[in-house]
């Protein structure tokens, strides 16, 4: 992080400290119930998910080349395998001659070449076509464009982001995360090892959880057995990058009293940084490690979360891997506070309880979010369903 952002936050916490806080620049707003229900705009907020980078596995999954990781995403199978060059491919795990499943789901090693199991058309780790039995057969078969179907792919933060529409195998990724990518690989970020990865349900739209982590007003309240007591009541400080965002929820040991030195501030110190990519990814940058999460929307009112600690360096003993876990541990018991509470949102959403739901001026940045989601979606669509 430059040193003219440390210095910017440090003084907007200061200044939010003594009178100025918290943040918000709008009137009070709100949502409609519908957005959260309707399961016409759902399945074209998928149809975009699938048109926009998504991390879809740690990046030291695939440590050496030949490594190689078949899994399924958003219903679409996929195939990653790190090359002799040290680059990650990534490849619709689809037979180009019938459509069968190429790989079953898993990971390996060393690998030579992958089999269809349905006729054994057979593939290159770079997903060319290497050959297939009685090829007499295809006598105008274009074997140049035959292999698997790519993707475009990036390794950013150890995380490994594709874009899943075949389409759009040619874009950048890249230019859809920067400038702020690039910001969270200085936070000891550009190698981490991935720890203690999991993948679970939430009885929840995938928006109410993106809605909780865009204000600290229920902290104190939400988290109060938790990690409330570690920090400063309802003071998030929020810069918007685009589409994505920085937020920095400001600790309690920042007194402003007595505050730290200004040009030594590490704002990882005196709080948790997160940094969320639209429409689904936060990194959570505390003072040691990363906390990643992304979200899978699996219908109007279910998500499958995936998480993965990142570390700047694998576990070396069980001490390490013990102190690793007890903070894994902490983060998972509040993230379930958070969870728990969607889900009862999620249960009375349909109760006619409320039209809509409301945010605070100091909540801004949700409504904000489903703002910016909406008019991508009438972009896409011009006659999007209205909610």
């Amino acid at each position: 992080m430059k040193q003219s952002t440390r210095c910017d936050l440090y003084d907007r916490a200061l200044a939010a400290l003594t009178g100025e806080r918290p943040e918000g620049n709008e009137q009070a707003s709100s949502v409609p119930v519908s957005r959260y229900l309707s399961e016409p705009h759902f399945e074209q907020e998928r149809d975009l998910f699938l048109r926009r980078p998504i991390p879809v596995a740690a990046a030291s999954e695939l440590a050496t080349a030949g490594d190689w990781l078949s899994l399924d995403c958003y219903d679409t199978p996929l195939l990653l395998v790190r090359q002799p060059d040290g680059t990650v491919r990534a490849f619709l795990n689809v037979c180009r001659h019938r459509g069968a499943r190429v790989v079953p789901a898993g990971r390996g090693h060393g690998a030579r070449a992958f089999v269809c199991p349905y006729h054994a058309w057979t593939y290159k780790p770079d997903g060319g076509l290497k050959g297939l039995p009685q090829d007499f057969g295809f006598p105008c078969l274009d074997r140049s464009r035959s292999g698997l179907r790519w993707l475009a792919v990036s390794e950013r933060a150890g995380m490994i982001w594709l874009i899943l529409d075949p389409d759009q195998a040619d874009q950048d990724i890249d230019t859809h995360l920067d400038p702020l990518m690039t910001e969270l690989e200085t936070q000891d970020l550009a190698h981490p090892q991935g720890f203690a990865s999991r993948s679970y349900l939430v009885k929840a739209n995938w928006k109410l959880l993106v809605d909780g982590s865009f204000e600290a007003y229920h902290f104190k309240v939400a988290h109060r057995n938790t990690i409330a007591h570690l920090f400063t009541d309802n003071l998030q400080i929020i810069d918007e990058f685009d589409l994505h965002r920085r937020l920095f929820l400001l600790k309690a040991n920042f007194d402003p009293v007595s505050p730290p030195p200004r040009d030594r501030f590490q704002p990882r110190d005196y709080g948790n940084i997160i940094y969320y990519f639209f429409p689904n990814t936060t990194f959570l940058v505390q003072p040691d490690h990363t906390q990643f999460s992304t979200l899978e929307p699996l219908a109007p009112g279910l998500t499958r979360v995936h998480e993965t600690t990142l570390l700047p360096q694998a576990p070396d003993s069980d001490k390490a891997r013990s102190y690793w876990q007890a903070n894994v541990d902490l983060y998972r018991r509040t993230l379930a506070e958070d969870y728990d509470l969607a889900e009862s949102i999620q249960s009375g959403l349909a109760s006619g309880a409320n039209e809509a739901l409301t945010f605070a001026t100091f909540e801004y940045s949700a409504p904000l979010f489903h703002r910016q989601l909406q008019q991508l979606l009438e972009q896409r669509q011009p006659h999007v369903v209205t909610v």
